[in-house]
């Protein structure tokens, strides 16, 4: 799914915020992108590995240090001109320096270990993008589910809005003796059956608004104006079926497989590394340095030039033996490639399951929707043929009542049928992107 500019609320309002204005789907997901945790802790790992890649980049820079040092003797001291020790005398030394070290080959192991970083900060970067596709598929099946408890809560509403009147029209006809005491009583049994049905669509709305409320880290008294961007009049169409080219591109580029591959990768880096440290290694240090002493003759900056001290080395470090801490590591890093290589083929196997999933299930939902469209038809026909008969006196209460409670449950079988398959909707334009 395309990325959402995310809206930039303040926080401080985060409590008042749900009444200001409507809320629709895609402001959800930009509220709740912005302020999920476990999306603000992944976007901080990614910033320390990102640190660790400019670490991992200056190593490859020469160390350069100065000292300068005043030293202060009060005991023996050597006479500089005479090369004799002096007893009880105040002597002071000055000395300053300026050493560089670089590394000219180390098994090229900065290098892996600058790649390896790399690799890393690219495989936290998928990671996050991969939390952030999997809150905006709960945020949407939240949305969806608070828009269907809604519905359902109206339906009983103005559902129990009829019953109530029927059942005061069957106390006036029983008054007037057209209709038996029975009647009224299973009305009134219905009107609280109904009323009870009311009541339970009521906390299933209160409960999807809790749901996507602590997917957005909102308090959880917050209220939701939503949009009417979903309707239960929309047409359905079936959705295409995707090619096998489609899911294989698309498996490729999933955020999970391509923070798996930057996994392995980051791995091969690692592994090289480990292997580098059999090879030997170069270094160059070059230095620069003077002094100053009182018990020799000279003034201070005489002593300074003529006591200069410039230097160059070469350094050859050959391993021979290190107690096996080296085959040691390099087994290690092998088996951790070994798992980096299995987890990007379980995510492989996992995302494209994923899609023949859900594609499966879309079309489930679609014949769902179909069947029971066609279902509520016929049972609202029913339904207002049985109302006309009772209101005539041709039928019973019990007769309008099971006609009711048919009609009932036809209606939310075909709202529930409805609403899922606008997930499955939404679900498939993610992995068709």
């Amino acid at each position: 799914m395309k990325r959402l500019i995310v809206i930039l609320i303040p926080t401080v309002l985060a409590t008042a915020l749900p009444a200001q204005g409507t809320w629709s789907l895609e402001r959800c997901i930009a509220y709740a992108l912005e302020h999920n945790i476990d999306i603000r802790q992944q976007d901080n790992q990614v910033a320390v590995r990102q640190a660790e890649l400019l670490r991992r980049q200056l190593d490859h820079l020469p160390s350069l240090n100065a000292r300068i040092g005043q030293e202060f003797n009060w005991g023996r001291s050597v006479d500089m001109q005479e090369l004799v020790i002096v007893r009880n005398k105040l002597t002071r030394a000055t000395g300053a320096s300026l050493n560089a070290t670089l590394t000219l080959f180390e098994g090229f192991s900065r290098h892996f270990a600058r790649m390896a970083a790399g690799k890393a900060v690219e495989a936290a970067a998928y990671h996050a993008e991969s939390l952030r596709d999997a809150l905006t598929i709960n945020v949407t099946r939240a949305f969806l589910e608070l828009m269907l408890a809604r519905q359902i809560h109206a339906y009983t509403r103005e559902s129990y809005g009829t019953i109530v009147q029927q059942q005061q029209r069957t106390a006036s006809l029983v008054e007037a003796g057209s209709q038996p005491k029975s009647a009224l009583n299973e009305l009134e049994a219905q009107v609280a059956s109904e009323k009870a049905a009311m009541v339970e669509a009521s906390c299933r709305v209160r409960s999807a608004q809790l749901v996507l409320s602590r997917l957005m880290n909102l308090p959880p008294d917050s209220t939701f104006v939503t949009d009417s961007s979903f309707s239960e009049d929309a047409p359905v169409a079936r959705i295409p079926v995707m090619s096998a080219t489609q899911i294989e591109d698309y498996v490729r580029q999933d955020a999970r497989t391509r923070s798996a591959r930057s996994a392995i990768e980051q791995q091969e880096y690692l592994y090289a590394r480990s292997r580098s440290a059999f090879l030997p290694t170069v270094s160059v240090t070059a230095g620069y340095g003077s002094y100053f002493s009182s018990s020799a003759d000279g003034t201070f900056r005489a002593q300074m030039d003529e006591n200069r001290n410039p230097s160059l080395s070469f350094q050859i470090g050959i391993p021979l033996f290190n107690t096996g801490q080296v085959l040691v590591q390099e087994k290690q890093q092998r088996l951790s490639l070994q798992a980096a290589r299995l987890e990007e083929e379980k995510a492989l196997t996992q995302i494209a399951e994923e899609i023949h999933e859900a594609a499966i299930e879309a079309e489930n939902c679609f014949q769902k929707v179909l069947s029971a469209e066609e279902t509520l038809q016929a049972v609202q026909g029913l339904l207002d043929i049985t109302e006309a008969r009772y209101n005539l006196g041709a039928a019973t209460a019990l007769d309008y009542i099971v006609a009711r409670n048919n009609h009932f449950k036809a209606v939310s079988d075909y709202l529930q049928a409805k609403w899922q398959y606008l997930f499955q909707l939404k679900l498939l334009e993610r992995y068709r992107r």
